[in-house]
């Protein structure tokens, strides 16, 4: 018989023995087992002991993200850049041309020919009554002085917040043109014959309207008081030294008119200034009836449609517009030329000369593609199309322009527009204005 392992050779019972031996296996099998189980816990336990705890690839990455986070230094705005937002979160721009109360500057808005100028006005706004008055004058001799009073008054600054229901404004206008220019009626008409005029006004007008919602409509009760002149314009001839009176209704009397105007208006713009949302449709009607000659007693409708299209978080906008206007002479009568509807300028055909085109009816196409370059600069590239005829179904072969646009300014106010037009028959053309276009 083979010999046994000592441990089995030994005079201990074999009871004792099998039992020291089974218990020593168990041991042994439940170290194997704790260790792979509950070894990365102990060496956890361990770690926390010492005051550290191992982290998972992931978790160091964040913690390496936010402590570099914690170590970044704020940005800082250029000088130029902070006295922009200076001049923007403090309605520098609202308060200097458009206060709620208080005196105001005023930068434009003389006329289409009227060239540079400014000038000064007062506005009070209160919930009772709205009262706005203002004067200006251009380098090129231009005058207009203007108030008006409304009953109820705004509600806030915001236009939208008129109070629904009826109410009443009283406008009144001084106005001094002493050099817009004419080039002949219809759509021929001719660069070379380019003269200019001197157009003096006194318009008043009384209306009561109503409105609710997006809706408005009423009436505008008027006079007008019109009279011609020799323009003062030396570089061109007076329109008198060109054109016969029989060839230009109104070039040499002039009598004064009563004016009757239903209007209604739909509105959905997100805003008074910087439409980017939204739409505005107005249309009018309006009698002149001559109170002097019995000659120049005529009718007149204006639709005005505009629509403002966001897209990519608001910051581009397609800006569309059509507008068609057309006088209609009542029996034996005439239009003056003076109050046909124009094409030209900064406001209209950009690619051509102010009222460079003039007849009784006229139709105009619009649309831009703007974008905010920044909170301060929006950029816009635009494309024109329109034509005067003296019926609009007569209208032919649209006059075309296009071109770039920048507009400087604030979220209260456009200070600046510069464009560049290209396309019309005259040339690139180079407008800067204070206003938006449409």
């Amino acid at each position: 018989m083979s010999r046994l392992p000592p441990l089995l050779n030994s005079r201990v019972p074999t009871r004792v023995r099998w039992s020291s031996v089974a218990h020593r296996a168990t041991a042994a099998f439940a170290a194997i087992v704790f260790s792979h189980v509950h070894g990365p816990l102990l060496a956890q336990t361990a770690d926390i002991r010492e005051g550290r705890i191992v982290q998972t690839r992931e978790e160091q990455n964040r913690s390496r993200r936010e402590a570099k986070a914690l170590q970044l230094i704020p940005e800082r705005r250029a000088r130029i850049e902070a006295v922009l937002y200076k001049i923007d979160e403090d309605l520098i721009l609202q308060r200097i041309f458009n206060p709620p109360r208080g005196f105001h500057a005023r930068a434009g808005g003389i006329g289409e020919g009227g060239g540079f100028g400014g000038g000064a006005g007062y506005q009070f706004t209160s919930v009772p009554f709205d009262v706005r008055t203002s004067a200006a004058a251009s380098l090129k001799g231009y005058v207009i002085a203007e108030g008006s009073l409304r009953f109820p008054g705004t509600q806030s600054e915001s236009l939208y917040t008129w109070a629904n229901g009826p109410f009443v404004e009283a406008y009144g206008r001084r106005r001094e043109s002493p050099q817009e220019d004419f080039f002949g009626l219809g759509p021929d008409s001719l660069e070379d014959n380019r003269t200019n005029f001197a157009l003096r006004d006194t318009f008043v007008r009384v209306s009561p309207s109503y409105r609710h919602g997006y809706l408005t409509t009423g009436v505008n009760l008027g006079y007008l008081d019109p009279s011609i002149g020799s323009g003062t314009d030396t570089s061109m001839p007076s329109t008198d030294e060109i054109f016969a009176p029989a060839e230009v209704p109104g070039l040499e009397t002039q009598p004064a008119f009563g004016v009757i105007e239903p209007f209604v208006e739909f509105a959905t713009l997100d805003r008074n200034i910087e439409d980017r949302a939204g739409g505005r449709y107005r249309v009018t009607f309006t009698r002149y009836a001559d109170r002097d000659l019995d000659q120049f007693s005529f009718d007149q409708w204006n639709v005005d449609l505009r629509q403002f299209i966001p897209f990519v978080r608001d910051t581009h906008t397609l800006a569309l517009r059509a507008w068609a206007s057309s006088s209609d002479p009542l029996d034996g009568d005439s239009v003056p030329f003076y109050l046909q509807p124009t094409l030209g300028g900064s406001q209209s055909l950009r690619g051509y000369r102010s009222l460079r085109f003039r007849d009784r009816s006229a139709l105009l196409l619009q649309g831009e593609y703007r974008w905010r370059v920044n909170e301060f600069v929006t950029g816009a590239l635009f494309y024109d199309a329109g034509a005067v005829a003296a019926r609009l179904g007569d209208i032919g072969r649209l006059e075309r322009d296009y071109g770039f646009s920048l507009r400087a300014g604030s979220r209260s106010a456009v200070a600046v527009r510069m464009d560049v037009a290209f396309g019309g028959r005259e040339g690139t053309r180079f407008l800067v204005r204070f206003d938006d276009v449409f």
